[in-house]
């Protein structure tokens, strides 16, 4: 892996089944599912690019050749795009484990392909750059209510426990080749979060964290795909269709 000094390759997590979402997602992907008139992986592909980013490598397993098919080379959204296949679910650790494995880079931004977020990405990948850290998490406040693993953070911004505290995490990280050697070995199913994060920090390790304040949807649920569709019609985020 090279070029320490620049983040312009990406992971994007698409290979999940979307179960939740059944039956939309039973012959469409979920990455495919349409939101005011663009396809979720449309727009995260559109917001890597105006992002800076130039090479993007995709896991794909439900309906992998639709998503194939969809995005074709990258081409038309200005990337390079690689595939990263899964004959079976190797899970958040294990699919960014190998689709990292086609990119040359010293550290990747990683972005899930269900998420609605405007987080500003070029500080994001600041952040990190500046930390030394061997990682970098982009967190939200954690609302009441809400299910999500909470995650402490301390006075100088870095991720001090996973399980318990404050914030959650976006599903946007950066990850450097420490986490990844971290994991199990390529081709085995695993978490990036308990084999990843949580082996780092028990070994004293860094891992910096940036705090989202803005627009955070995660479209998991029937209920969260319609809230997001609300919220776009009330102008609160804009999907990027060109």
């Amino acid at each position: 892996m090279k070029n320490k000094n620049r983040i312009d390759s990406a992971v994007l997590l698409a290979a999940g089944l979307g179960t939740r979402l059944s039956p939309l997602t039973l012959k469409t992907p979920k990455p495919l599912l349409n939101l005011d008139g663009c396809t979720l992986i449309d727009h995260q592909l559109r917001y890597l690019k105006k992002n800076g980013f130039k090479t993007v490598a995709i896991n794909i397993h439900h309906l992998p050749e639709m998503i194939k098919n969809h995005v074709g080379d990258g081409s038309r959204y200005g990337l390079s795009i690689l595939y990263s296949r899964e004959t079976h679910i190797l899970g958040t650790g294990g699919g960014i484990k190998k689709a990292c494995g086609y990119l040359s880079s010293d550290n990747v931004l990683v972005l899930n392909s269900d998420i609605l977020i405007n987080l500003n990405l070029e500080k994001f990948v600041e952040r990190h750059l500046l930390s030394n850290a061997i990682a970098t998490m982009a967190l939200r406040k954690l609302l009441p209510g809400e299910n999500y693993t909470g995650i402490s953070v301390d006075t100088d911004g870095f991720v001090s426990s996973i399980g318990d505290g404050s914030y959650s995490f976006t599903g946007i990280h950066i990850v450097g080749k420490t986490l990844l050697e971290s994991l199990p070995p390529a081709g085995s199913e695993s978490c990036v979060i308990s084999d990843g994060y949580k082996k780092i920090l028990s070994g004293g390790g860094k891992i910096a964290s940036a705090i989202h304040h803005g627009y955070w949807k995660d479209i998991g649920t029937h209920a969260s795909l319609k809230e997001a569709e609300e919220d776009i019609s009330r102008g609160k985020f804009e999907m990027i269709k060109e």
